[in-house]
């Protein structure tokens, strides 16, 4: 099991590889799919597991990677450990590491998706303070990854988490093991039933399926920005304007015009099924869009971090984000004239780059703390709403709470 440092849970953000570099083990990932231009080559992390500690596969005390020789998806009774035969696990280095695998290997798929789970916990048990158990652990000590089933999903169950294959735009089939984005959101289901709770199926609602959704999207987008590729890339791709089009809000992204969801959206809890619908009536494709005006909410909060950390170090003028806030609320982003962002951008982008990773940890934090203190028993929207907004009053007073505020009543959902 990884060790968790401490950071200041405000302004200043961190840098995992920093934190582990002198005593983690290495892998190698992708942040997004290898088939979007820029992501082909892997990005080298370090993860919390200290160097030497882990086994074949990879594996630890807390999960272990498997590949069967021949396995459908886990449905019905069906459950781990998997016992059927397996492919030669794939092996550490002489120093502990896994970095050593060649993409395109069947070895490297299996560490990809071990270390994309561990880098996932490392992010949130930092922000948590500490190691998050998995809700399953007094039947099932340990996780059991498996990277591919000959399916067109992915899913985190009851102690398991596998993976399938999905089409790009020429139909080629892309596995799921090597999307950081999918692994994010199936390991952030994980996350919030250990830290928010298992519903029993007398308390079970549609909001708390459809924060489920919204939350692990939210878990998936702040991980991807603790990649420094990634970072760079979007600030780049969208030159300072994180509302124009660019991968950070496309999560899941399977080709340059196929994502899963979309963060930076503009759904309202008008425009998707009744919250009152009862949790067993509701489609796979309703869920999915309930949760994005929380989504929405959550990202346009993360952003407004951003531009307030803009005018902090003085990169953009107060007057300037004025402008950029009325044409989100406005729904106009795409007719107003953003250059002067651009301009800044270009003038100072180590600034900007330093204003994004400090939102990151901003909402990070805030979230991860929301989150801890929630139940499934009456969740709510607005009950979400509420704890962000006292969690952020706790660290920053009543400085962000009007645009708080306005980020949920915008989508529909009260905060009062």
């Amino acid at each position: 099991m990884g060790s968790t440092a401490s950071i200041r849970r405000d302004h200043l953000s961190f840098s995992l590889n920093d934190v582990y570099r002198s005593t983690g083990t290495r892998f190698r990932l992708h942040v997004q799919s290898p088939v979007l231009t820029g992501f082909e080559e892997p990005e080298t992390v370090w993860v919390s597991s200290p160097r030497g500690s882990l086994g074949p596969g990879p594996s630890d005390a807390r999960m272990y990677t498997l590949q069967p020789i021949e396995k459908d998806h886990y449905e019905g009774e069906a459950q781990p450990p998997y016992r059927g035969k397996v492919v030669p696990p794939p092996l550490p280095d002489r120093y502990g590491h896994f970095d050593h695998l060649k993409p395109g290997d069947q070895a490297f798929q299996c560490a990809h998706m071990f270390g994309a789970v561990r880098r996932v916990l490392d992010i949130w048990e930092m922000y948590l303070g500490g190691p998050i158990p998995w809700s399953f652990a007094f039947t099932n000590p340990r996780l059991e990854l498996i990277p591919y089933v000959p399916w067109n999903n992915a899913h985190f169950g009851w102690g398991f988490m596998e993976c399938g294959e999905g089409k790009d735009d020429q139909g080629v089939k892309r596995p799921f093991a090597l999307n950081f984005d999918v692994i994010a959101h199936e390991t952030g289901h994980g996350l919030l039933f250990s830290i928010v709770g298992l519903p029993t199926p007398g308390t079970m609602t549609t909001a708390y399926r459809g924060f489920h959704e919204s939350a692990s999207d939210c878990i998936a987008l702040v991980s991807a920005l603790h990649f420094d590729s990634f970072v760079d890339h979007v600030l780049r791709a969208c030159k300072g304007n994180l509302y124009a089009e660019n991968e950070m809000n496309r999560i899941g992204e399977l080709s340059k015009s196929r994502e899963i969801r979309d963060a930076s959206n503009a759904t309202k809890m008008s425009d998707v099924v009744s919250i009152d619908t009862p949790a067993k009536d509701i489609t796979g494709k309703q869920l999915h869009a309930l949760g994005q005006p929380l989504t929405g909410a959550v990202f346009d909060i993360m952003v407004e971090f951003y531009l307030d950390r803009l005018v902090e170090k003085n990169l953009i003028a107060a007057d300037q984000i004025a402008t950029i806030r009325t044409a989100v609320m406005r729904d106009e982003v795409d007719a107003t004239d953003m250059t002067f962002v651009e301009r800044a951008y270009a003038r100072e982008p180590a600034g900007f780059r330093a204003a994004l990773c400090e939102a990151r940890d901003m909402i990070g934090y805030r979230l991860a703390e929301s989150w801890r203190r929630l139940t499934p028993v009456g969740f709510s929207y607005e009950k979400f709403a509420v704890m962000l907004l006292d969690v952020d009053a706790g660290l920053s007073g009543a400085r962000h709470r009007q645009m708080i505020l306005e980020s949920f009543e915008w989508r529909g959902i009260s905060a009062n």
